[in-house]
């Protein structure tokens, strides 16, 4: 009597058990090939060939239940507030749910769980979607071609990235190239080889280098150096949004004839190439994207540097939500650095223009966000301040 497949199978899992038998089958025959262990894994449970096995699970997913939209939404709500019973109880009612696409949470773009299981640090939630079948590597096509593994990367979630690789997670180029793997890349890039494909988010795949040598290497291969994504980033920016470990690239982009605003000095935390810019030009100071870039990474002895110089403790964003400094350090949980900001005089009760929220509501929303205690502590801190 044939073997019942699993009551969620994907084919992720029908390949990795295929290789499993594969090498249970070499251990008698070291000349079986993975088309032997198909076919033997096919029989088994009951299909006349691997296609057909292969064919049986593709239908099951694309006949799989009608999930309304606002069902998915929910589900994601619940999955980025690492609400565990809930999101138990909406598998037990709609398993298709663990891969259902929908609208994000938080912001733009249609991710599944596990996407944002990964993007909020929800540990707990991560393993319950892989064990109720996520797939590992994702529906990403409706956002802006973002795997979980790249995510991870992203994120800096290195415990998940090590549970996707064990599993056997795709790496692909993009990832290859988060992964600061050379040789990958080498492999991947060689001379001869098919086209790049295309950069996530819209704009250069440049922006996902992370080596000297990646970048080199794309360049060769004719990648865009200076586009902007749909967010407006450019690879230069995007170097520098890696903080203190992207300066490297940013002055590898430098020595290939790339402007660096001062901006992205700020990001990196490079104050002596600042320093040299306000000598040239004092009224560089007046510019905001400056101090906001120092806030938004952290950069506390450089963003008190600049206001001892005359930068705006109450610099707004041109972009986004258009929020102030202060909201930008309070969503990050950077206590030290909202009270940097507030003694210099940033106001506490100041709204974005998107959300008409305060940095004290920035910092309680960013609780659930971004999963990160710190930010509740500095809620608590502007709140009572305004006792």
């Amino acid at each position: 009597m044939a073997q019942a497949l699993p009551a969620r199978p994907n084919l992720h899992w029908l390949r990795k058990t295929a290789k499993d038998h594969l090498r249970e089958l070499r251990t008698q025959d070291p000349q079986r090939k993975l088309a032997d262990a198909q076919f033997a894994l096919a029989r088994q449970y009951g299909f006349s060939s691997w296609r057909a096995l292969k064919a049986h699970v593709d239908q099951l997913h694309s006949t799989s239940e009608t999930l309304d939209d606002e069902e998915v939404a929910a589900f994601l709500r619940h999955v980025g507030a690492g609400r565990i019973d809930a999101i138990k109880a909406a598998l037990a009612k709609s398993p298709a749910l663990v891969n259902a696409v929908g609208p994000h949470p938080y912001w733009g773009g249609r991710p599944q769980a596990l996407h944002v299981s990964i993007e909020t640090t929800r540990r707990d939630v991560f393993d319950l979607l892989l064990a109720a079948g996520a797939d590992i590597d994702g529906d990403n096509r409706l956002y802006e071609h973002w795997s979980p593994l790249m995510i991870t990367y992203d994120k800096g979630r290195s415990d998940m990235r090590e549970t996707l690789l064990a599993r056997g997670a795709r790496i692909g180029v993009v990832e290859a190239l988060m992964a600061g793997d050379d040789d990958a890349v080498r492999r991947m890039l060689r001379r001869g080889k098919a086209a790049l494909p295309p950069g996530p988010n819209g704009g250069s795949i440049l922006a996902f280098a992370r080596t000297p040598y990646a970048i080199g290497r794309l360049l060769e291969l004719g990648a865009p150096i200076d586009i902007k994504d749909r967010w407006e980033t450019t690879p230069m920016e995007a170097f520098s949004r890696l903080g203190p470990r992207g300066q490297q690239l940013v002055e590898h982009l430098r020595s290939r004839g790339v402007a660096a605003p001062p901006e992205v000095h700020a990001r990196v935390g490079d104050k002596d190439d600042i320093a040299k810019m306000l000598a040239a030009d004092p009224s560089l100071i007046e510019n905001d994207d400056i101090i906001l870039a120092a806030v938004e990474f952290g950069h506390r002895e450089l963003t008190q540097w600049l206001i001892d110089r005359g930068a705006n403790p109450n610099a707004r964003s041109r972009i986004g939500s258009e929020g102030t400094a202060l909201h930008s350090a309070a969503f990050e949980g950077d206590l030290e650095m909202v009270k940097l900001l507030v003694a210099a005089g940033a106001d506490i009760h100041a709204i974005d223009r998107e959300h008409h929220g305060t940095p004290e509501g920035w910092a309680r929303a960013a609780i659930e966000i971004t999963n990160n205690p710190q930010c509740a502590v500095v809620a608590d801190y502007l709140r009572g301040l305004l006792t």
